[in-house]
């Protein structure tokens, strides 16, 4: 019997998830930390997936306006101001999100067209990834409390376009008073200038944002289970190309950046993650107002998250490598 010893270290402030091993077979060592990086997410909004199939009352609206209003603007409030990253940095993550959406929406328009396709259906969901409910706790328990900002910093510039480019492209209208009164865009201009005049915040007031933001990740991941047991999938076959090029197409984009601009540390495995991500839940919502074929961009999140599971190991393995 192979004897081996392990130490694993804990969460830190701007640390991730430290593993060090002595073992005779150090692949074994990989998976641990693979496992404690990809586990929680699989639980947690497995937790959430066995709750909408066997337990009544989970009450998904109240949840994600939850989130949106108070739980996900805390967690930016909380996040920015209370980061050691400099603005630049976190400007930075927030081009390179901005750059990956383009990308993909050139892409996937010309393909979309190509093959005669809605584009109000289909681009939506191949644009705008789960950079919430799953790309920040991969970013948090892949880097700590670095990859959570730097993971937030992403999310907000994704948030930003699907509320401006996604609305216009689902609705056809644009309403920037909407736009400014989104909680999120609140958090990060309230952020911004905390930051700009060097302010801090009375601990009472920091204390009780950052305790509210922290209900925010384990929310996400509840509700991301409810919403998969909860969609439906009926054009299989849409569902699995779409998907599978939702994960792969965003990750060959984020792989291709990082090379591009040589990008370290936590940087580089935060966009690595986040591009990475499957079709965001959010897209369905937007289809179903709008009657958007809902059905297909319902397969199309499925089909995403589902192969993202699968890939997530080896996208893991490579960022925090």
């Amino acid at each position: 019997m192979r004897l081996w010893s392990a130490r694993v270290t804990g969460f830190r402030r701007g640390q991730g998830l430290s593993f060090r091993a002595h073992l005779s077979n150090p692949g074994l060592a990989v998976y641990t930390q693979l496992l404690a990086i990809i586990g929680p997410i699989v639980l947690i909004a497995g937790i959430g997936f066995f709750w909408a199939r066997n337990v009544s009352g989970f009450r998904s609206d109240f949840v994600r306006e939850l989130v949106f209003y108070l739980g996900g603007p805390c967690l930016v409030i909380s996040s920015l101001t209370g980061s050691e990253l400099s603005a630049a940095s976190l400007l930075a993550m927030g081009r390179n999100a901005v750059i990956i959406a383009a990308l993909c929406a050139m892409i996937f328009a010309l393909l979309i067209r190509l093959q005669g396709r809605d584009l109000r259906v289909l681009l939506p969901p191949m644009v705008f990834s789960n950079s919430g409910n799953m790309g920040l706790p991969l970013s948090l328990f892949a880097f700590g409390e670095t990859g959570l900002v730097l993971g937030v910093a992403y999310f907000v510039a994704m948030t930003v376009l699907h509320f401006t480019f996604g609305v216009v492209l689902v609705s056809g209208q644009f309403d920037l008073l909407a736009l400014l009164r989104s909680p999120f865009v609140l958090a990060v201009m309230f952020s911004a200038a905390m930051l700009g005049l060097e302010w801090e915040l009375p601990a009472l007031i920091d204390n009780t944002i950052r305790l509210l933001g922290q209900m925010t990740i384990p929310l996400m991941l509840l509700t991301l289970g409810v919403s998969l047991a909860s969609l439906k999938i009926r054009d299989l076959v849409t569902a699995v190309v779409y998907g599978g090029l939702r994960v792969v197409v965003g990750f060959a984009i984020g792989l291709a950046l990082v090379l591009l601009l040589d990008l370290r540390g936590a940087e580089r495995g935060v966009l690595l993650i986040q591009a990475a991500m499957p079709s965001a839940v959010f897209t369905y919502l937007m289809a179903e107002h709008y009657e958007r074929s809902p059905e297909t961009v319902a397969g199309v999140i499925v089909m995403s998250t589902l192969i993202a599971f699968v890939c997530l190991p080896f996208v893991v393995w490579l960022a925090t490598a």
